[in-house]
């Protein structure tokens, strides 16, 4: 395991505050998909010039992947403000890293799994191993590049939409604030009450001795 992205280093009751950048409309990433399919439908019904409209596909194709990038390093970055800039991962190390060749064949397992290892950390949200969801990723990418970019942003935005929930449900419970403390139990004991015979005795000696 890569001990500088391990989650695991960090402690468990790790306070967190709620953080300053909303979550990616991965829903949006969507559109690159349907657009991706209605040009390729178009390119066959109309018969469309092929080479143009592969241009058209890999400009799709670059537009939703730059798309994904940014989600990526969206999610980190509130992963950073969350914990004080504590986790291990940076928004730019999560997307620079998917340019590393080979390397980066590992990346899209690593940086899933450090997400769910971190939220399940902290126990607010339950969610599938990251490696699970890398299993999803490695080959929608290859689908991508050799097959149907389409189907290929299909399954990576459907992961997407997968750790924005789980990360929203985290967020909306750390800006709920604290559990309160379970209440002191001595403050419900009865108190004894206030005996007044010996205030009694010595206004009746007062009233005595006038």
């Amino acid at each position: 395991m890569d001990t500088l992205t391990n989650t695991n280093n960090l402690p468990d009751n790790l306070p967190e505050v709620p953080a300053r950048s909303s979550l990616p409309w991965v829903w949006f990433g969507f559109f690159f998909v349907a657009a991706f399919f209605i040009e390729e439908v178009l390119m066959f019904v109309l018969e469309l010039d092929v080479a143009v409209s592969r241009l058209v596909l890999l400009m799709i194709g670059i537009a939703g992947w730059i798309f994904w990038l940014f989600c990526v390093a969206r999610f980190h970055t509130i992963l950073e403000q969350i914990s004080r800039k504590k986790y291990p991962i940076s928004n730019y190390e999560a997307v620079g890293k998917h340019f590393i060749p080979l390397y980066n064949l590992y990346w899209v397992f690593r940086w899933p799994a450090a997400i769910s290892e971190y939220l399940n950390q902290r126990g607010r949200v339950q969610m599938v191993s990251g490696y699970w969801l890398g299993l999803v990723l490695f080959p929608s990418i290859l689908i991508s590049r050799f097959f149907d970019g389409g189907i290929g942003l299909a399954g990576t935005f459907l992961v997407g939409l997968y750790i924005s929930a789980k990360l929203n449900t985290h967020l909306q419970l750390i800006q709920g604030g604290p559990v309160p403390p379970i209440p002191d139990p001595s403050m419900f004991r009865a108190t004894s009450p206030v005996q007044p015979a010996a205030a009694t005795a010595s206004q009746t000696a007062a009233i005595d001795g006038r």
